[in-house]
């Protein structure tokens, strides 16, 4: 059975936008965002303090590996896990909870025995010497831990739970803090497995907690886990397969250009490099988690329970709207302090960070718009456009990046590609939404989100070359 379809329709006249969900929906979630962003930041300082560059570009690639592993150990169907149940109803939402289950379990083995057995393709693929790929198998550990976290978060999604999933990230980035002294010491002296160590005592703890909170729904968790039907439904399979087909295809792609990018930058320019570009990237990516995490939970269930184009319509607007004003107000905030940001998240060592920052941000606006135009696509269940416009837009990146690098650096072109790539994924969401979907914004959300592209520009240029 595909995925259900939104019905379009017409209106003689637009719904008035209503903000109030969507703002409910961000204090439910912003503080604990914020909270969370603050702990990753202070976990970030002391092993940049401690360890330097070359331990934040080791942990940056751990992590980025474990992301890929992930990827495929869930096939990226987080999200189709949370359309299909809050879509489906009674037999069928049981049948398609269950049958998930069992395609994570068996990708999630399937994922971690490889790490074990052939670790060897992970790490030359990182851009690790043979000495690292002994990390691999330890990091199968939290990989299967992560895996599990994605999936009882996305239940908790489904059910609702929206502050608890708040908080979860809130306990995950409170262990990286935590672990982050004595795996930085332990770096330090010479022992790198001591950041497997601490990326797996991150996600053994929000595992626990995510346990927790589950059992506050033990009622409804046992309707989908002991209610009559099967196990295995080759129906809820491939509606699953449907969406998360193109969403791991989407997934693996973004890993492993990001991999592939960061690999160049690791061989020709060095680990120290490498940090310095990943404390740009993830001061960057931080302040963009901490607007979309504020509306996530909330924006996809309600796109696709919406009955009427006007409804749709009015949840895109809302969010644009409210998103592209908090987002240029962070991006102009970083943008005007990141010479002292990076003094204080990071450390003096990290300051030639500013040149690539300076690009990032300029894409991380472009990032949260088309995040937000690319959700009605999933909602749509048009899986086939979703990917394909994924694949062309880290196919920009991929190609900028390697195009500017030559006459560049590795890292500069990584900086300018990424704009590029959000650039191109913007303006093809924004075709297919007004083709398609005859989607065309409010007058305040379109005022909002060009208001706030003058407000990033301008502060940008007025602080290019401030270092």
């Amino acid at each position: 059975m595909s995925a259900p379809m939104i019905a379009v329709e017409i209106p003689a006249r637009a719904a008035p936008r209503n903000y109030r969900p969507v703002l409910k929906a961000m204090s439910q979630t912003g503080a604990a965002a914020l909270g969370s962003g603050l702990l990753s930041a202070l976990a970030t300082k002391i092993i940049a303090m401690v360890g330097g560059p070359a331990a934040l570009a080791i942990l940056s690639t751990l992590q980025q590996i474990r992301q890929a592993a992930v990827v495929a150990a869930t096939g990226n169907g987080q999200t189709a896990l949370v359309r299909g149940a809050s879509a489906l109803r009674d037999r069928e939402q049981s049948e398609y909870v269950r049958t998930i289950t069992c395609l994570f379990a068996a990708a999630t083995a399937l994922v971690a025995g490889s790490m074990i057995l052939w670790p060897q393709p992970l790490a030359a693929l990182a851009g690790f010497g043979p000495g690292a790929s002994r990390l691999i198998p330890w990091l199968a550990i939290p990989v299967a831990l992560t895996s599990f976290l994605v999936f009882a978060s996305a239940l908790l999604n489904a059910l609702g739970a929206i502050g608890r999933l708040a908080l979860l990230s809130l306990i995950g980035s409170a262990a990286m803090a935590g672990g982050a002294w004595p795996a930085a010491r332990a770096f330090a002296r010479g022992e790198p497995s001591a950041l497997v160590a601490l990326l797996t005592f991150s996600a053994a703890l929000s595992g626990m907690a995510v346990v927790v909170a589950l059992f506050q729904f033990r009622g409804r968790l046992g309707e989908w886990f002991r209610s009559p039907g099967e196990w295995w439904s080759a129906r809820a399979a491939r509606s699953f397969g449907t969406m998360s087909a193109a969403l791991l295809a989407s997934g693996l792609a973004a890993s492993g250009t990001l991999l592939a990018v960061r690999r160049h930058i690791i061989m020709t320019q060095g680990l120290s490099v490498t940090g310095q570009f990943d404390a740009a990237w993830g001061l960057s990516m931080n302040q963009v988690t901490l607007v979309l995490s504020s509306v996530q939970t909330y924006y996809l269930p309600a796109v696709a329970r919406s009955r009427s184009q006007a409804e749709r319509d009015g949840h895109i607007s809302s969010v644009l709207t409210v998103a592209a004003l908090a987002a240029a107000g962070a991006i102009a905030g970083i943008a005007l302090l990141k010479p002292w940001l990076l003094r204080v998240f990071y450390s003096a060592a990290f300051a030639p960070a500013a040149a690539y920052l300076r690009w990032t941000l300029l894409g991380d606006y472009l990032k949260v718009s088309s995040w937000i135009l690319s959700i009605p696509i999933l909602a749509a269940g048009d899986m086939k456009m979703f990917l394909a416009v994924d694949l062309a837009a880290y196919g920009v990146f991929a190609a900028v990046a390697a195009g500017l690098a030559p006459a560049l650096t590795a890292a500069s072109g990584a900086a300018i590609g990424f704009v590029a790539m959000y650039a191109a994924h913007l303006t093809l969401c924004a075709i297919y939404l007004w083709r398609r979907l005859h989607f065309v914004p409010a007058r305040g959300a379109l005022a909002a989100w060009v208001l706030g592209l003058s407000v990033v520009m301008g502060v940008s240029a007025l602080n290019w070359s401030q270092t």
